[in-house]
């Protein structure tokens, strides 16, 4: 089982597109053959607005990764053509010219056992030349200050978190996922805390966007969630 997170840019006043094509996939009787088509297993889609503008992090999780990408271009049925039809749209994105993301997963958490939780996923783009910091910081806490890593996730109630570095024109970017009970409230339990490694974490991810995780992230809307039911072929 693969997964990935990904950001696409909003174009400017099509702002509200992501939430109405996210109403109508999740009512249409097709969706189910498409995620078994791509052999996607769970896909949960968030805006979040940006001085920059919106920016739209998709999350999936599906058998083949590259297959998922690939049906998105290639199925003839009516879901798949709304979302090429969208895509443009909002997006301006040709989906016949574009391929899979060029990604690379720097963080990685998952609680033993845990059980699923409401996610929330967000994209910012990675300030030039500090790649190569949220690379270190993926070799710290999967090493050294792995327990660091892993307890700040428990304390903070999430059960899992992955993060990508996304290739794309406009230069990297970092798409982030996670799930806890509250995913809000974590996110701003994660602002206000003061551990040794915390405040570690959030320096070194904060030089690399170039933002401050002293704050909370600005408000994220779910506008798309759906979970595959029904066996691939």
């Amino acid at each position: 089982m693969g997964s990935l997170a990904f950001p696409s840019p909003v174009l400017p006043g099509k702002e509200a597109a992501p939430a109405e094509i996210g109403a109508k996939l999740a009512e249409h009787p097709g969706l189910q053959d498409f995620l078994a088509n791509g052999t996607l297993s769970l896909v949960r889609v968030y805006q979040m607005t940006t001085p920059m503008g919106d920016v739209v992090t998709t999350y999936q999780e599906a058998d083949s990764i590259e297959r998922s990408f690939q049906s998105q271009i290639e199925d003839p049925s009516e879901v798949a053509q709304l979302l090429r039809e969208h895509i443009k749209n909002a997006h301006g994105i040709d989906v016949a010219e574009a391929s899979t993301p060029e990604a690379e997963q720097w963080l990685e958490y998952s609680e033993p056992g845990g059980s699923r939780h409401p996610g929330l996923g967000f994209s910012v783009p990675i300030q030039p030349g500090k790649t190569d910091l949220l690379r270190a910081l993926s070799g710290e806490t999967s090493g050294p200050q792995k327990e660091g890593w892993e307890a700040l996730n428990r304390d903070l109630g999430v059960t899992l978190h992955r993060a990508y570095i996304i290739a794309t024109p406009m230069g990297d970017f970092a798409s982030v996922y996670f799930e806890a009970p509250d995913p809000a409230e974590a996110n701003r339990q994660f602002a206000a805390h003061a551990s040794e490694f915390a405040s570690y974490f959030k320096g070194q991810a904060g030089e690399a966007f170039g933002i401050d995780f002293s704050d909370p992230l600005p408000p994220v809307t779910t506008v798309f969630e759906a979970v595959r039911t029904k066996e691939t072929a």
